[in-house]
C-alpha cells in the first residue's frame, strides 16, 4: 500500500519530543512490511540533513496561492519531501502566536508537494493537531492534484493536549475551504479545532497506546474532546509505539562503558560504577534514574516531594531534563543538599541518557499522563525496572512485580509506596529475575507497522 505520512517533525531531521521518534521509526517499520511510503514534513531553518531542492510548488492558501520550495531525499527505503516556506526559517519548531496559521500553510501544501514528487497515496496517515487539517482538505479542499480528492485518511493523536485552537472563519479562509464547514467537526464551541476536526474527517482514528484510547474517552484526560472521542469511539484504536531497537540495544550501544545482555549483566555493573564515578555517589545504595522533560505532566514535582523519604529509603536520585525554570531549580537545589546521594543535570546530554539508564537500577516514570512513552521500554531493555504510574502506555507495557512497579494516585505517597515496593525487592535474589525478564519483553516497531497496516486498510475500505 502506498501510504503518505505527514509529520511536523522526524527524527534524525527534525525532533522536538516523541512525536518526532515515531515519525523516524513507523515509516522505516513500514516499508519493511512492504509498504512504500513518502514522510512530508516542514523544511525548518533547524533541518538537519541537505534535502535537494527540486523547486516550487503553488499550495493554495490564505484566500490565493502560496509558492513553497520542495525538497527531497531517501533513507533507508523510505522517502521525504520537505515543505520549504520563510515561516519554517525559524530558531525554534514550535512555540509563535502564528503556529495555526503556519501549520495550515503546511498542510494545504502536503497533496501539491507529493503531486510534485509523483507519488499519489492509497492512504495519508497525518499525525497530531500540526497536519488534523488534512481529512478535511482531503474531503472538501478545493485545488487538489488529481487523485487526492476523497483520499482516506488516518488520523494518530499522540498528545491529546495540544489541539491546534483557533478562530473559526480565518482558519477556513486560510485552508480556502468552503464556509459550511463551520457547522462540521472543525467548530468547538465556536473556535476552530483542529484536532477534533481530524476525529471527525479522518475514516480510521489511533492512539499511541491501548491504555490511552481508553483514558481520553474520560474526561479527566479528554482535555474537552472525550464527548467527541466516545461518540466516534467505534473508529479509535491504540496501537503501541514500537522502540528503536538498533540505537536501544545494551549488546551494542557504543556510549557504554561495557556490552552486556540478559545473559551476561556484567557490563551493567560497569555501567553502574561509571554513573557513581561520575557522580560521586554511594555504591552501597541502589540508583533511581529519571530522564524526562522536567515538566508537571511527567510528575517531576512528585520527584522532589518525595525526594526525603526517598532518600530515607535508601536511593540516591540521578536527573537529567530539561524543562519548568522552577522544576530545574529544584532539581538543582536538591543535589546541591545533598551531595553523594543526588546529582542533577539540566540539559540535553545523549550519551549521559545511555549511561543512566543502564547504569541506574530503577527509573522513575511518575507521569500524570503519558499517552505511550518510550523513557520506561528503554529501562526495561537495560534491565532497569521502571518505578510508574499506572497511566496510559505505562500501564500497558509494565506489569506490577514482574518487570517493574506501578502505582495508581499521582501523588508523592503513591510513588513512594511503588519505590518501596522496588527497594525491598532490590534486596532479594528476585531482582535480578525481574531485569531479566523486562529485557526480554518485545518492544520492536515491527508489531506496530503490523498494525497499522491493519487500520489502513481499514480507511482504504479493503
Amino acid at each position: 500500500m502506498k501510504v503518505l505520512f505527514v509529520s511536523s517533525e522526524v527524527y534524525p531531521y527534525s525532533k522536538s519530543g516523541g512525536l518526532g521518534d515515531v515519525a523516524g521509526a513507523l515509516p522505516q517499520a513500514l516499508v519493511k512490511a512492504g509498504h512504500e511510503v513518502l514522510v512530508v514534513s516542514p523544511w525548518y531553518q533547524t533541518l538537519k540533513g541537505a534535502p535537494l531542492w527540486i523547486g516550487d510548488v503553488a499550495a493554495p492558501f490564505d484566500g490565493g496561492f502560496s509558492q513553497v520550495g520542495v525538497g527531497t531525499l531517501e533513507r533507508q527505503g523510505v522517502r521525504y519531501a520537505f515543505v520549504g516556506h520563510s515561516q519554517f526559517q525559524r530558531d525554534q519548531l514550535y512555540g509563535y502566536p502564528d503556529d495555526v496559521k503556519r501549520f495550515c500553510l503546511f498542510s494545504r501544501a502536503v497533496p501539491q508537494v507529493a503531486e510534485r514528487v509523483g507519488f499519489v497515496p492509497d492512504v495519508v496517515h497525518a499525525n497530531d493537531w500540526h497536519s488534523a487539517y488534512l481529512p478535511l482538505i482531503l474531503k472538501d479542499g478545493w485545488h487538489l492534484p488529481a487523485g487526492f480528492p476523497g483520499r482516506p485518511c488516518v488520523f494518530s493523536i499522540h498528545n491529546l493536549q495540544y489541539q491546534g485552537v483557533s478562530e473559526l472563519e480565518a482558519t477556513l479562509y486560510w485552508l480556502r475551504l468552503p464556509s459550511s464547514l463551520k457547522n462540521s467537526y472543525l467548530n468547538h464551541f465556536g473556535s476552530a479545532n483542529a484536532m477534533q476536526g481530524a476525529i471527525g474527517f479522518a475514516e480510521q482514528v489511533t492512539t499511541v497506546s491501548p491504555g490511552y484510547a481508553e483514558e481520553i474517552q474520560r474526561p479527566e484526560y479528554g482535555y474537552g474532546l472525550d464527548g467527541t472521542l466516545r461518540h466516534l469511539s467505534f473508529k479509535l484504536r491504540g496501537i503501541l509505539n514500537g522502540l528503536d531497537t538498533e540505537v536501544w540495544n545494551p549488546a551494542s550501544d557504543p556510549n557504554l562503558p561495557a556490552p552486556y545482555s540478559a545473559d551476561d549483566l556484567s557490563g551493567k555493573q560497569q555501567a553502574r560504577e561509571a554513573l557513581c564515578e561520575r557522580f560521586r555517589l554511594g555504591g552501597g545504595r541502589p540508583i533511581l534514574g529519571v530522564v524526562s522533560r522536567l515538566v508537571e505532566q511527567k510528575g517531576i514535582d512528585l520527584v522532589l516531594k518525595a525526594l526525603p523519604q526517598l532518600l530515607g529509603q535508601g536511593w540516591s536520585l540521578v536527573v537529567l531534563g530539561s524543562g519548568e525554570a522552577w522544576l530545574e531549580e529544584g532539581l538543582r537545589q536538591a543535589a546541591a543538599w545533598h551531595p553523594g546521594q543526588v546529582a542533577a543535570v539540566i540539559g540535553h546530554d545523549e550519551q549521559l541518557a545511555h549511561l543512566i539508564y543502564a547504569g541506574a537500577d530503577a527509573l522513575a516514570v511518575p507521569s500524570r499522563f503519558e499517552p505511550c512513552g518510550l523513557s520506561q521500554m528503554i529501562a526495561m531493555r537495560y534491565g532497569t525496572l521502571p518505578i510508574a504510574r499506572a497511566t496510559g502506555g505505562l500501564k500497558d507495557t509494565i506489569i506490577h512485580d514482574q518487570d517493574g512497579f506501578l502505582f495508581t494516585h499521582a501523588n508523592p505517597e503513591g510513588l513512594l509506596w511503588a519505590a518501596g515496593q522496588a527497594r525491598r525487592r532490590y534486596a532479594e535474589a528476585r531482582w535480578e529475575a525481574m531485569m531479566v525478564r523486562a529485557m526480554s519483553k518485545e518492544f520492536s516497531w515491527a508489531r506496530s507497522a503490523q498494525a497499522y497496516g491493519e487500520v489502513y486498510r481499514l480507511a482504504w475500505g479493503g
